[in-house]
This record gives C-alpha cells, sequence and structure tokens, in this order.
C-alpha cells in the first residue's frame, strides 16, 4: 500500500493540499491510545473526544501562524523540553495563586445567579439530578436516535426506557437508578414508570439552563490561563506533532522496525509466541462483531492484576504461527507499555488462518478427522450390534442380560475385540492393495503419484490462503476501537512475522532437516538407479 511520506518541513506545511482520501485514518479517539494526553486535548477543539482531519490542519495553521521552522520538527529541540517544564511549573504557581478581587466578584455573581429557580428549578437538588443526566445521556441519545432508513412517516414509534429496572442492561444498572431518583421523577412526576421521547426532552430541557450555567462559570486568572495554554500548545506541537501524523496520516510507526503505533497498548506472551499487535477493548461483544472483517485471527483476553485488583480487556492478533492450541481459557501474560505485567486469560477467538504452513496441514487434519470418525462410527456400531446379539443369547439361554456376574462383561469384551479384529482387517486388505498397486509402479510414477495427491489435497488450500493472507486488514480492528480508517492497512508475510515472533520448536526443526535429508537421499538413489539417467 502506498503511504504518505514525510521527508522534510515542506511535507507538512503542505499537508492541507492532499486529498483527504490519501490519510489512512481521519477520525480517532483520544482514550484508547499511548499518547501526549494533554497534546491530544488541545488538538480536540470542540471537546468530543475525537481528533479529526481539520483538527489537525488547524494544528498545523497554528504552529504557520507562529511561524515555526517545520523542519525542526523532525529533531525536537531539548530547549523546548525545558521550556515546557517551565510552562507546567508556572501553571501549577498560578493554580495556588487566590483569585483577584475581580475574579472573586464575578464568581460570587455567578453563585448568586445559580441560585435563581429559573436556572435551579430543583433547588440543592438541581447539581445531582444534571450529573445523573449526564452519566446516562449518550447511552439514552443512542437508544433514541432515529435510524438512517427510517421513512418520512412512521407509525407506532412508541419506544420507551422503563423505570422499573428490570429490563435495564446491568451495566447501566447503577447510572439509570440515579437518572431515575434524581433527573426523571423530577420532572415527569413521582409516579413516572418509562421515559419515552417526549419525556427525555423534556428532562433535558428542565436541565438545560442549570448545565449551561456550570459551563458558563468564571475561571480565575483566565487570561493567564489562556497565555499559558497558547505556550503550551505551540511546545506540545513542536515536540509531539510529527510523531502524531505518524500515527494518523500514514501509520509509519506501525509499519516502523523501532516503535510502536499509539494503538499498541503492549505484547502478549502466549504458547511459545510474542505478539505485538495488542488493542484496548472497551467492549468484547461490539469489537469481535467488526473485526472478523480483518480476515486477521484475533484473540479476545481478560487482564488483571490480582495484588491491585485491577482488570481490563484487550485483543490481540495472531500473524504467524498456527492456531491450534489457542484457545478460550488458555492462559498467558501481557505486559503493557509502563513495563507492568497482566495475568491473561483468553476469553475468544476468532479463528483464521494465520501461515501458509497450516493451510499446507489443514486439508491433511480433515482428512484424519474424517477417518478417525468413520472409524469410531464402524467399531461403534460392531460394538452395539455385538451387544445386542449377546444380550439376546443370554435371555435366551434364561440367563439376564445384567446381573450375571462376569457374562455381560465377557460378551462386550470379546464382541469389542471382534469388532477391531474386523476393523483391522479392513485396514489390513486396504493396505495390502494400496502395496499391490505401488509395487506395480516404477519409482518415478510413484514420485510422481505422491506429488500429485499432494498437489491435489494441499494446493487449493494454501493458494486460497495465501490471498486471504494478503489481505489481512488492521483497519477493521481499528474500526472495532472507534477509528475511521480511510484506507485497508494491509500488511506483508515479513511484516507479519513481526508483529508475531514464535519460538523454533527443536523438535520439529530437526524433524523437517530429517525429512529433507531423506528427500534428498531417496531422490539420489532413484538418480543412480534410474536406466533413464544413466
Amino acid at each position: 500500500m502506498s503511504q504518505v511520506a514525510f521527508e522534510n518541513g515542506g511535507d507538512i506545511a503542505e499537508l492541507a493540499s492532499l486529498d483527504k482520501k490519501h490519510w489512512v485514518a481521519i477520525s480517532m479517539p483520544v482514550k484508547g491510545v499511548r499518547f501526549d494526553e494533554r497534546m491530544l486535548q488541545l488538538m480536540d477543539g470542540d471537546g468530543d473526544g475525537r481528533i479529526r482531519t481539520p483538527e489537525v490542519i488547524a494544528a498545523i495553521d497554528f504552529l504557520k501562524s507562529r511561524n515555526v521552522d517545520f523542519d525542526s520538527l523532525f529533531k525536537p529541540s531539548p530547549d523546548d523540553e525545558k521550556a515546557l517544564a517551565e510552562v507546567l511549573a508556572r501553571r501549577a504557581e498560578l493554580a495556588k495563586a487566590p483569585p483577584s478581587k475581580e475574579d472573586e466578584k464575578a464568581l460570587a455573581e455567578w453563585e448568586a445567579k445559580g441560585a435563581a429557580p429559573e436556572v435551579s428549578p430543583f433547588g440543592a437538588a438541581t447539581a445531582a439530578g444534571s450529573d445523573a443526566l449526564a452519566a446516562v445521556e449518550d447511552a439514552v441519545e443512542a437508544y433514541f436516535a432515529t435510524p438512517d432508513d427510517t421513512p418520512l412517516v412512521v407509525e407506532g414509534d412508541d419506544r420507551t426506557i422503563p423505570l422499573d429496572f428490570k429490563r435495564i442492561n446491568p451495566r447501566f444498572a447503577g447510572a439509570m437508578e440515579a437518572f431515575a431518583k434524581n433527573a426523571a421523577r423530577p420532572v415527569l412526576g413521582e409516579g413516572a414508570a418509562a421515559v419515552d421521547r417526549e419525556g427525555w426532552s423534556r428532562i433535558k430541557a428542565a436541565f438545560a439552563p442549570y448545565r449551561a450555567h456550570i459551563a458558563a462559570k468564571p475561571v480565575p486568572n483566565a487570561g493567564l490561563e489562556a497565555e499559558l495554554d497558547e505556550e503550551e500548545r505551540l511546545l506540545r506541537y513542536k515536540l509531539h506533532l510529527l510523531e502524531f501524523l505518524e500515527n494518523f496520516v500514514n501509520m509509519k510507526r506501525l509499519y516502523s522496525d523501532d516503535s510502536l503505533a499509539v494503538f499498541q497498548t503492549g505484547v502478549l506472551r502466549i504458547d511459545a509466541k510474542e505478539m505485538k499487535l495488542c488493542f484496548d477493548v472497551a467492549d468484547e461483544a461490539a469489537h469481535s462483531a467488526l473485526s472478523g472483517r480483518s480476515n486477521c485471527c484475533v484473540l479476545y483476553l481478560k487482564l488483571s492484576r490480582p495484588a491491585e485488583g485491577a482488570t481490563r480487556s484487550i485483543c490481540a492478533v495472531v500473524t504467524a504461527g498456527a492456531v491450534a492450541q489457542l484457545y478460550a481459557g488458555r492462559n498467558g501474560v501481557f505486559y503493557d507499555r509502563d513495563g507492568k505485567d497482566w495475568d491473561a486469560t483468553v476469553t475468544k477467538v476468532v479463528e483464521n488462518q494465520v501461515s501458509l504452513a497450516e493451510a499446507f496441514w489443514a486439508p491433511w487434519k480433515k482428512v484424519g478427522e474424517a477417518i478417525g470418525g468413520m472409524a469410531r462410527k464402524f467399531l461403534g456400531e460392531r460394538q452395539a450390534a455385538a451387544d445386542k446379539a449377546a444380550a439376546a443369547t443370554l435371555q435366551r439361554a434364561g440367563k439376564p442380560a445384567t446381573g450375571a456376574e462376569g457374562g455381560s462383561s465377557g460378551a462386550a469384551v470379546a464382541s469389542s475385540v471382534a469388532a477391531i479384529g474386523i476393523g483391522i482387517g479392513m485396514v489390513g486388505a486396504a493396505a495390502a492393495s494400496l502395496m499391490a498397486a505401488v509395487s506395480r509402479m516404477t519409482p518415478l510414477q510413484i514420485a510422481l503419484s505422491v506429488a500429485a495427491l499432494v498437489l491435489v489435497v494441499s494446493a487449493p488450500s494454501v493458494v486460497l490462503t495465501w490471498f486471504k493472507l494478503r489481505r489481512r486488514d488492521i483497519g477493521a480492528i481499528l474500526n472495532a476501537c472507534g477509528w475511521a480508517v480511510n484506507r485497508p492497512m494491509y500488511f506483508s508475510m515479513k511484516r507479519a512475522r513481526d508483529f508475531t515472533k514464535c519460538a523454533c520448536d527443536p523438535i520439529l526443526c530437526k524433524v523437517c532437516v530429517a525429512a529433507a535429508m531423506l528427500a534428498i537421499a531417496a531422490l539420489l538413489v532413484w538418480i543412480w538407479f534410474c536406466p533413464c539417467c544413466r
């Protein structure tokens, strides 16, 4: 995949003129990433918790307005680090400074206004109601949201939220209980049993003046705070903007050997593998529903640090090796980017093949399983028939099938032995027929037959898997994490082995070397004895 390259300051300065279709990402959350939190907060101009392309362009324009040399972004100066530390120290001192008389007066006027009935309709309880409303607002808005495919006129749109909590998701139970007590019932009445669309609008309207009043609270020393914000913004952009662009516009940090992308949360070690593609997950069910589109094998894991009582969820992408030994309940260890180790337990596996070697053996594994299943079915049927015949014989002799010590067990053993003997006989007959056919073939015919068998069985699987591995897309997993990824994020086979490093199995290596040596020896013997090669 072609990528935007940042080779000098001019490339950054002219980024606004680049067609946005060439940007890898066009939106990202400020949470769940490993980056300078304060810088993301400064970039998030509308405070909605997301960074979008206009805000990235605004950051570049801000540096232009301060006449910053964009080439300097490639080699941040230690002086900028010192200057940033000084700004933070001044901010800490400012926070301790008492407000001025003007600030005290403005704050007193603001508090007096807040006590008015039109601002606080429920008196002292208004604050609790506003907090309860804010805690559930996003979830309720999503519940009442009108689908995009809704027709112009709808009938029977009676969607409601019950306030008896019998059908509320346990995840929201506590917040909804506070909402019902402090926000819904004070507005709708104590007897309200549910909230519909009209009631939801009334609740928001009732608390709107108070929420606007809180947002307008005077900030002591606001002028000095604004100056410090501008200085801090300038310094943080100079120090970290290039790193941000390489994690947003072209994802260079993901494909680099000596760095991690902002969304990579650490390293998982499990099943003799070390996996670097690990992502924070807020909702496993919702995430896994989308990650399946990536064509990747994805593990979902529950992390815990018992000593701290901390838990979290992640997903890890398996890009090399094999996945046969990765299953729900398998334990490993996760190391986050702060160096902390977490107990990790697999909770779910989104299965996909991860290597051509696995694809080569997959058909043979299925053939083996099919033969084993047929053998078990055959032996089971023979066993059942023998048991039935033995029971009938005993009954005819006047002896119950159960109760005669050793009778039924002896019959069962005899029938099992007979069934096994029949099975062995069938396998032996098949083997004899195969050997007879092979004995009539020349070495060349045997080699060609084996090669043809391998091609017929394994080649389709390998070819299909090769195409599928080439279409593995990390972008689908990032979309599940809340990113808006604008272009596919494919990765090569070499990069796949970098993302997931597998320990070498010494026994398997020896077997492969021995097999290769035997194949070479067989080829040399055949060439030596073959009349056509002399």
